[in-house]
């Protein structure tokens, strides 16, 4: 992925269930099924950088995401380059899935009109079936060991 910019989705396994405090936000209800957060990474470090933020533990949780992470397991990112905002785009689409729903009000959407950019599925779609969903190629990375792309 090196420095490149674009927008992602962290597919991440709950290894619980009950109820996690997120920041000031509230509290979301872990509950079964799987979720997904929809990031763009436009700034320095890129989609890289980000999907590997995500994919460790922070120290002192600062994003929605890092309050949600101990309590899952990260299986991986997709990702798609550009400097396209896609995001708000992604996470509507993502939320007319049969059985979606959208687990905590504005949780990654503090700053814009979303419903939220996290949502929760009973089962998390293919690659392809995403992809035609989203409109654009995604690509699949396991965490965390794919999450850099070695320079050619």
């Amino acid at each position: 992925m090196s420095d490149d910019h674009g927008t992602y989705l962290v597919r991440l396994i709950p290894e619980q269930s009950g109820p996690v405090l997120i920041g000031r936000l509230g509290t979301l209800t872990l509950a079964g099924g799987e979720l997904l957060y929809v990031g763009s990474a436009l700034g320095p470090g890129g989609l890289a950088a980000r999907c590997r933020h995500h994919g460790r533990l922070a120290a002192r949780p600062h994003w929605h995401l890092d309050y949600l992470r101990p309590h899952c397991r990260v299986a991986g990112c997709w990702v798609a380059r550009g400097l396209e905002r896609r995001e708000h785009v992604w996470a509507r689409a993502l939320g007319t899935l049969p059985g979606a729903s959208w687990p905590l009000a504005r949780f990654g959407a503090s700053d814009c009109d979303c419903p939220a950019h996290l949502i929760r599925l009973d089962r998390v779609p293919e690659t392809a079936a995403l992809s035609v969903l989203l409109g654009v190629s995604l690509v699949w990375r396991a965490a965390p060991d794919q999450f850099e792309e070695p320079e050619p």
